[in-house]
């Protein structure tokens, strides 16, 4: 089976948008800031109102419940903008460029501008085996990006980046060759 296809800027921006909407630490990063910002409105509140400025104490529940209800959304807006920059800086010599996938038995081949590569069912599994942090950092490896792109793009130092890098590395060696 093969197909033929032009993905474009939208269609890299929505594939990021997607990946972290399902990352739990993003979810988990998202839920403590709306915790922490809510819990920090009230603890405000509280103390203005227990230094007698009622009009204060309201200012800061209504600034609670405002924060609590808008954050997702500005979170939202945020994450778009952001991937968007993204996208336009490290995709755009990407856009519109026909890329070729062919499925077989036990392997996918995929043929763009770039060339050709094979990737086996085997690997994809060990691939699956990472956490969403170890998968972005193997993939934007594997897009030849070098480690200062990746710190950037994962908001990691550039160390770090190298450290866990060789980490992925022995865990897909162990993983792929048990």
């Amino acid at each position: 089976m093969i197909y033929q296809f032009n993905l474009d800027e939208k269609d890299y921006h929505t594939h990021l948008l997607f990946t972290v909407s399902k990352s739990s630490s993003a979810i988990k990063m998202r839920n403590r800031v709306r915790f922490l910002m809510t819990l920090s409105m009230m603890i405000f509140a509280f103390i203005a109102y227990g230094n007698g400025s009622t009009g204060q104490a309201l200012y800061f529940i209504f600034l609670t419940l405002v924060s609590f209800f808008l954050l997702p959304l500005y979170t939202r807006w945020s994450y778009k903008k952001t991937y968007l920059k993204h996208v336009r800086k490290y995709y755009a010599d990407r856009m519109s460029e026909t890329t070729g996938v062919e499925i077989t038995e036990n392997q996918i081949l995929i043929t763009d501008s770039q060339g050709e590569s094979i990737l086996g069912f085997d690997e994809i599994e060990a691939v699956n085996e990472l956490n969403d942090i170890e998968k972005a950092l193997v993939f934007l490896y594997l897009e030849d990006k070098d480690y200062a792109e990746i710190s950037e793009t994962l908001g990691i130092s550039e160390v770090n980046a190298r450290v866990k890098m060789n980490r992925e590395k022995g865990k897909l060696k162990k993983l792929l060759n048990p």
